[in-house]
Protein backbone atom coordinates (compact mmCIF):
# COMPACT_ATOMS: atom_id res chain seq x y z
CA UNK A 1 0.00 0.00 0.00
CA UNK A 2 1.11 3.37 -0.75
CA UNK A 3 2.36 5.74 1.72
CA UNK A 4 -0.02 9.13 1.93
CA UNK A 5 1.67 12.07 0.18
CA UNK A 6 3.92 13.95 2.71
CA UNK A 7 3.11 17.48 2.08
CA UNK A 8 3.99 19.24 4.90
CA UNK A 9 7.93 19.59 6.80
CA UNK A 10 5.71 18.95 10.11
CA UNK A 11 4.79 15.58 8.69
CA UNK A 12 8.18 14.66 6.79
CA UNK A 13 9.66 15.11 10.55
CA UNK A 14 7.57 12.81 12.15
CA UNK A 15 7.71 10.23 9.14
CA UNK A 16 11.89 10.63 9.91
CA UNK A 17 12.01 10.64 13.59
CA UNK A 18 9.29 7.35 13.26
CA UNK A 19 11.54 4.79 11.20
CA UNK A 20 15.00 4.43 9.58
CA UNK A 21 12.80 3.92 6.40
CA UNK A 22 10.96 7.29 6.89
CA UNK A 23 14.88 9.19 7.34
CA UNK A 24 15.73 7.75 4.31
CA UNK A 25 12.63 8.59 2.24
CA UNK A 26 13.67 10.98 -0.73
CA UNK A 27 10.65 13.41 0.03
CA UNK A 28 11.10 13.26 3.54
CA UNK A 29 15.01 14.13 3.38
CA UNK A 30 14.15 16.77 0.46
CA UNK A 31 11.33 19.16 2.47
CA UNK A 32 13.74 18.91 5.48
CA UNK A 33 16.72 19.85 4.09
CA UNK A 34 15.13 22.55 2.09
CA UNK A 35 13.72 23.78 5.65
CA UNK A 36 17.01 23.69 7.25
CA UNK A 37 18.63 25.80 4.60
CA UNK A 38 15.99 28.23 4.93
CA UNK A 39 16.22 28.15 8.75
CA UNK A 40 19.81 28.57 8.25
CA UNK A 41 19.42 31.48 5.93
CA UNK A 42 17.71 33.12 8.61
CA UNK A 43 20.16 32.16 11.62
CA UNK A 44 23.04 33.79 9.65
CA UNK A 45 20.85 36.90 8.32
CA UNK A 46 20.53 38.10 12.06
CA UNK A 47 23.41 36.14 14.06
CA UNK A 48 22.26 37.70 17.21
CA UNK A 49 18.61 38.31 17.24
CA UNK A 50 16.65 35.70 14.84
CA UNK A 51 14.90 33.49 17.75
CA UNK A 52 13.24 29.87 15.31
CA UNK A 53 9.84 28.72 15.73
CA UNK A 54 8.72 25.65 17.72
CA UNK A 55 8.28 24.09 14.38
CA UNK A 56 11.89 25.43 13.15
CA UNK A 57 13.60 24.45 16.16
CA UNK A 58 12.60 20.64 15.90
CA UNK A 59 13.47 20.78 12.45
CA UNK A 60 16.78 22.21 13.60
CA UNK A 61 17.44 19.99 16.01
CA UNK A 62 16.62 16.99 14.19
CA UNK A 63 19.70 18.05 12.51
CA UNK A 64 21.89 18.87 15.65
CA UNK A 65 24.55 16.88 14.91
CA UNK A 66 25.25 18.53 11.59
CA UNK A 67 26.25 21.52 13.47
CA UNK A 68 28.06 20.15 16.40
CA UNK A 69 31.05 22.64 17.51
CA UNK A 70 29.73 25.42 15.30
CA UNK A 71 29.70 29.02 17.48
CA UNK A 72 26.50 30.06 15.42
CA UNK A 73 24.18 26.97 16.12
CA UNK A 74 24.57 26.68 19.58
CA UNK A 75 24.12 30.42 20.02
CA UNK A 76 20.70 29.92 18.08
CA UNK A 77 19.71 26.79 20.15
CA UNK A 78 20.37 28.95 23.28
CA UNK A 79 18.33 32.35 22.05
CA UNK A 80 15.51 29.61 20.86
CA UNK A 81 15.30 28.18 25.24
CA UNK A 82 15.74 31.68 26.50
CA UNK A 83 12.78 32.90 25.12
Amino acid sequence: QPSPAITTVAQALEIARDSPEGARDPTVISLLEIALTDIWKKIEARPTSYVMTRDEFAVFNYFQGRFAGQELAAAARKRYWDN
